[in-house]
C-alpha cells in the first residue's frame, strides 16, 4: 500500500509521517523537500510518503507520479502553523508564505477528495481516534509507533536496500522532528497578534473550523476530552 501525506510546512506532518513509517518493512520519504514532486515508483511496496503545499507542484502531480493508495490531509491551527513557518528560511521556498495558505484554504475546502484528515493537535496527544482512523485505511499502526524506533538511518537503508536508483535523482530529508516520540512540546505556542486577522483573509474556512474547535474544547469540563490541545492567550 501507498499512503500519500499532504501538509503545510511547519505543520508537524513530518513527525506523523514518521510515525507511519514504524510499521515492520515499510518505506519511508518522510519529509520529501518542496523543490520535489513524489517520485515515480515501481512494485509493489508499502511506502509512505509525505509532500507540503507549495504553487510549483500541485496534489495532483504529486499523486500521478507516486499513485497513492490512500491520501491523507493534514493539518494545524493555522495560527500555529503561521507563526512557526513565518519564522523559518524556507517560508517563500516554492510559493510565498501567504500564496501556501491560500492554497490550502482550497484543499480544506475540498477535503472531502481524502480518504483520512488528521488534525496535528489530536495526533500529538495520542488521540484513540488517530490510531483507529489509520488502521481502518489498512495501514497497521499501534501505541508502540508513538516511539520512533526506526531511525532516519534505518529509513535510508531501507530506501537504499529497496531502490538504490533513487539516489541519483532525489534529496532525502527527515524534516525537523527534534524528539525519538510524538511529543506535543512545541503545541503551545503564542501568535503575533496581528496573525489571526491575516489568516482570515487567507486561509477563513480553515481558521474558522479551528476557532469552532476552540469553542468546543471550552465547551467540556474536562480539559483535553476532545485531544484539542491550545494555549491561553489572555494575557
Amino acid at each position: 500500500m501507498r499512503l500519500l501525506v499532504y501538509g503545510m510546512q511547519s505543520s508537524g506532518a513530518t513527525a506523523f509521517s514518521l510515525f507511519l513509517a514504524q510499521r515492520p518493512g515499510s518505506l519511508g520519504l518522510v519529509d520529501i523537500l518542496n523543490n520535489y514532486a513524489a517520485p515515480r515508483m515501481e512494485g509493489d511496496l508499502n511506502i509512505v510518503a509525505k509532500v507540503v503545499v507549495t504553487t510549483a507542484y500541485p496534489l495532483a502531480i504529486h499523486q500521478e507520479r507516486f499513485r497513492p493508495d490512500r491520501n491523507i490531509l493534514f493539518l494545524r491551527d493555522p495560527r500555529d502553523n503561521y507563526a512557526s513557518l513565518a519564522n523559518k528560511t524556507y517560508r517563500n521556498h516554492s510559493g510565498l508564505i501567504d500564496e501556501k495558505f491560500m492554497l490550502l484554504d482550497r484543499v480544506f475546502g475540498e477535503r472531502d477528495k481524502f480518504d483520512l484528515v488528521v488534525h496535528y493537535e489530536d495526533f500529538i496527544v495520542r488521540s484513540p481516534h488517530v490510531l483507529q482512523s489509520v488502521n481502518a485505511l489498512g495501514w497497521p499502526v499501534n501505541e508502540a509507533f508513538y516511539a520512533f524506533r526506526r531511525t532516519h538511518v534505518d529509513l535510508t537503508q531501507s530506501l537504499w536496500d529497496a531502490m538504490p536508483d533513487l539516489f541519483n535523482h532525489f534529496e532525502f530529508s527527515y524534516g525537523n522532528v527534534q524528539s525519538s516520540e510524538v511529543s506535543g512540546r512545541f503545541a503551545l505556542k503564542v501568535w503575533p497578534l496581528d496573525v489571526e486577522d491575516r489568516l482570515f483573509r487567507l486561509c477563513p474556512n480553515i481558521l474558522t473550523a479551528y476557532k469552532q474547535r476552540d469553542r468546543q474544547r471550552h465547551s467540556v469540563d474536562a480539559p483535553g476530552r476532545l485531544g484539542f490541545v491550545t494555549a491561553d492567550r489572555s494575557g
